[in-house]
């Protein structure tokens, strides 16, 4: 977002009246709300193809933050998945059918 930033200020000069000063990539804006800046910047990423920006506001200083990157955990695969043959039996008449497996059964407390 660092590269942008001067295309940021072009931007808002356009839509916004009030002084505005440049300092690297901050901007300082007198004058303008900061409900109605914050919402120019909105505007002005989405313009630019950066949906996933958020801009942050915290006693009017508004800060563009890049998008979380969240990590993708895939569960673990226990064991191996069936055969054909085990899947379908009637195509495969030689093999042995797959039964489910029976589950223990608890024991059953007496009351007395």
């Amino acid at each position: 977002m660092h590269d942008r930033a001067s295309e940021a200020t072009q931007f808002l000069k356009l839509k916004v009246e009030g002084k505005m000063r440049t300092k690297g990539t901050q901007l300082q804006i007198e004058g303008a709300k900061t409900k109605q800046v914050k919402l120019l910047l909105h505007k002005f990423l989405h313009h630019q193809g950066l949906n996933h920006y958020r801009v942050l506001s915290q006693s009017g200083v508004l800060e563009v933050t890049p998008p979380e990157k969240h990590e993708v955990h895939l569960p673990e695969r226990v064991g191996s998945p069936p055969t054909a043959a085990q899947t379908t039996p009637y195509l495969f008449p030689q093999t042995p059918v797959l039964t489910p497996e029976k589950k223990k059964a608890k024991p059953k407390h007496k009351h007395e």
